[in-house]
């Protein structure tokens, strides 16, 4: 069967060229107007539409704070917090590799806590033996697009007196979304290749008064992200979303092409410390904030709801036999579809050979050292795979026969799952060929063994 060049790209950014646009413009015109219910923010960073500073339900009020990134607001939080030097720090075993750098930065230890593959929420007995006298604060991430239990860490952080930050960056669930309650602080990012992108941005909400006023009255001392700098992620931007059409992207990074094309969108960061604190004392410019108000005032929940659908429908697609870390999660939005395999690079080969772009790893995610078993168990084998609405239900299904085969699953499920894969892809392939489309299913037969 001929092959086709397309082939699907690994992550869609969460945006389209109107977004694009009006962040052009809004850097042109020095900010617009802001958008209803989202004015601009003060000079502080601090987001003030009706219901902000509201009761959330208990006694506890909340106040949002707009930084540069997540990443910023989280050293900021910590340079307000004053936290004792040599204070731990109790963090999801799972993580970004620079919400470590910057605890380590601040003086403080980062102790790992276990996590459930399956759930991903924190392992509540791994938990109890985390926390010692000198645990100061609770850092829960939440992965993947899903949103995992707080009761076992939020009981423990108000018995215990503790801060509890939870990292909401990867699982925003609309545009109402300011965290749990028990939180004392909820951190969501708009980042180039996070939900509802804002090309930068990140909105910090606070429950603890005292410790909001200390963030703000920082914050305003710190110097304002260049408008250059966001203008060159914006432009980044809508080259990404012209150069993702599969044609296009084959083009570019199909073949033997193994440059990883999410370099090109991902932050440049200072390895020196000097440099990367820098980099994270930044506030955001005008632009951006206003960007952020947009995207919130305009959250795309129907693209949101649609990543939703087509990620159960590539979980429900593969045979049980395979690992979806995540997959047990209670609330799940997909912002990736992470699985488990025997062998991740004969799965991205056989992936892209099918026509769809993959990842064996990501610079993202990390496991905080020294790794528990929990952590140690969903890293290792772990490849990405597009499931968004735009692949084509055929492509699915080959992607699926390809991650079953290379997928020996629990004991005793290798023969069940490669007999699946077997039939998965020759039922891809009969579907693809009667769409009249050409795609790359020699490569998922080789895996399979047909």
């Amino acid at each position: 069967m001929q092959r086709s060049v397309a082939l699907f790209v690994r992550h869609r950014i969460d945006a389209t060229v109107a977004d694009g646009v009006f962040a052009l413009l809004a850097l042109a015109a020095g900010g617009w107007p802001g958008a209803a219910g989202w004015p601009a923010p003060d000079s502080a960073g601090s987001l003030l539409p009706a219901g902000t500073r509201a009761d959330t339900g208990g006694s506890r009020t909340e106040d949002g704070l707009l930084c540069l990134s997540v990443r910023s607001a989280f050293h900021l939080l910590l340079s307000a917090a004053e936290l004792p030097a040599g204070s731990e720090i109790v963090i999801s075993a799972v993580t970004h590799p620079d919400m470590v750098r910057i605890i380590e930065l601040h003086g403080l230890r980062a102790v790992p806590v276990d996590i459930d593959p399956g759930t991903l929420a924190v392992d509540e007995a791994a938990l109890d033996s985390a926390v010692t006298d000198l645990t100061r604060a609770l850092v829960v991430t939440h992965l993947f697009g899903a949103r995992s239990s707080l009761d076992a860490v939020a009981r423990t952080a108000h018995d215990r007196g503790l801060l509890l930050i939870e990292d909401c960056a990867q699982s925003i669930q609309g545009p109402d979304d300011r965290g749990d309650p028990r939180a004392d602080v909820s951190l969501f990012s708009f980042g180039l290749l996070k939900t509802a992108t804002a090309m930068g941005g990140a909105v910090t909400w606070v429950r603890r008064p005292a410790l909001a006023a200390a963030m703000r009255a920082r914050h305003a001392g710190w110097p304002v992200q260049p408008r250059r700098a966001y203008a060159v992620k914006v432009l980044t931007c809508m080259v990404a979303l012209v150069a993702s059409h599969p044609v296009l992207y084959g083009l570019l990074f199909g073949g033997g092409c193994r440059y990883d094309p999410t370099a090109l969108v991902r932050s440049r960061v200072p390895g020196d410390e000097p440099g990367f604190t820098r980099w994270l004392r930044r506030r955001p410019c005008d632009a951006l904030a206003r960007t952020v108000a947009r995207r919130l005032a305009h959250f795309p929940a129907h693209r949101l709801a649609s990543r939703a659908e087509a990620g159960e429908a590539f979980a429900a697609a593969l045979p049980p036999g395979v690992f979806r870390p995540g997959a047990t999660a209670a609330r799940h939005t997909h912002w990736v579809f992470p699985v488990v395999v025997d062998d991740p690079d004969r799965a991205v080969d056989g992936l892209r050979a099918a026509g769809v772009d993959a990842t064996p790893a990501t610079s993202q995610i990390a496991a905080v050292e020294p790794a528990p078993p929990g952590a140690t168990r969903m890293l290792t084998g772990l490849v990405f795979v597009p499931a968004y609405p735009g692949l084509p239900a055929a492509r699915r299904d080959l992607a699926a026969a390809v991650i079953a085969a290379c997928s020996s699953g629990p004991a005793g499920t290798t023969a069940a799952t490669a007999t699946a894969a077997r039939t998965m892809a020759a039922t891809a392939a009969e579907r693809e060929s009667r769409g009249h489309a050409t795609t790359r299913v020699d490569g998922a037969r080789s895996l399979t063994g047909r």
